[in-house]
């Protein structure tokens, strides 16, 4: 009985040992914790629009501009100049890299300029008007916007390829001999856009085409796909999984209708002549038929107006 003193003594002991250790690594980690904060705020600033960056770039014997941004809202300025200027307002770090015969525009950010009151910033990039070659552009969740001079004189470019995740696109005034468009959502306005073909795939999301003209192929899975054409000067195929696409003609449109249909829905406004419906099927031609329209539907809507 006479050691259970001695016993309860080291044990209280010992128990301080193990909470005063405790104490330790929690104060350690509390430092590092700060040490990444404040860093992270060091590095950040504490303004949305802080900071900014510039790089300026020879346009001569270049064939493509690659242009990548993820969360930024960009502008592209189409103007009177000999090079590429891109203008970064806010988070992130701006690449502008000179490769051959490729320029690639690039925004990156930290994890934590993806959140919150870090998110916000803008890049602008001013091009040559006179630059008709190709272009690349990528965007995420951020917003794209590109405007030529005017509906009458647009933007002229060989190869204008797109690639959407989750933000908006806004593009007007622009002559695109081969322009294709890949998106898994997000909205994209097209308008005054002419090319010789056209290509449009979407997973969800919703599309929106004024004043087209040119040959367009048009893949749908779901969202909406909404088509005005000032002109119909070449053929028109549509393939339509579970979504809804509006297709405008002009009233003197001469085409050819062939609609296949599994499940869901081809409704045609204009008369048509020859016209065959049933059998999953629905054929027709409106003035000389001169230009194909094919559509392809299988739970989806097309309307034709």
């Amino acid at each position: 009985m006479e050691d259970c003193p001695l016993l309860y003594d080291e044990y209280i002991e010992e128990g301080k040992g193990r909470y005063a250790m405790k104490k330790l690594l929690l104060f350690l980690l509390v430092l590092v914790g700060l040490y990444f904060i404040g860093s992270s705020i060091k590095e950040a600033s504490w303004f949305p629009f802080g900071r900014g960056d510039s790089h300026t770039q020879s346009i001569k014997q270049i064939d493509l501009l690659d242009i990548k941004v993820d969360s930024s809202n960009t502008t592209i300025i189409p103007e009177d100049r000999e090079d590429v200027k891109t203008e970064l307002e806010g988070k992130g770090k701006l690449d502008v890299d000179r490769r051959g015969d490729i320029i690639r525009i690039e925004v990156k950010r930290k994890w934590f300029q993806n959140f919150g009151f870090w998110n916000k910033s803008k890049l602008t990039v001013r091009v040559p008007q006179e630059y008709d070659r190709d272009m690349n552009v990528t965007i995420g969740s951020g917003k794209l916007t590109m405007e030529g001079p005017s509906k009458k004189d647009p933007m002229k470019l060989k190869k204008m390829n797109v690639n959407m995740g989750s933000g908006k696109l806004d593009l007007e005034n622009l002559d695109v001999k081969q322009y294709k468009h890949n998106g898994s959502s997000g909205m994209a306005n097209l308008t005054s856009i002419s090319t010789q073909t056209g290509e449009i795939k979407m997973t969800s999301g919703i599309v929106n085409v004024d004043g087209y003209e040119g040959k367009l192929d048009a893949t749908l899975s779901s969202g909406k796909l909404n088509v005005q054409m000032d002109k119909l000067e070449d053929s028109v195929d549509v393939h339509v999984s579970s979504g809804l696409v509006k297709l405008d003609l002009p009233d003197n449109a001469d085409f050819t209708l062939k609609g296949k249909v599994s499940s869901g829905d081809i409704s045609c406004d204009f008369p048509l002549e020859s016209q065959e419906v049933g059998n999953h099927k629905v054929n027709g031609k409106h003035g000389s038929g001169k230009h194909t329209i094919d559509v392809t539907v299988s739970s989806g809507k097309v309307n034709i107006y």
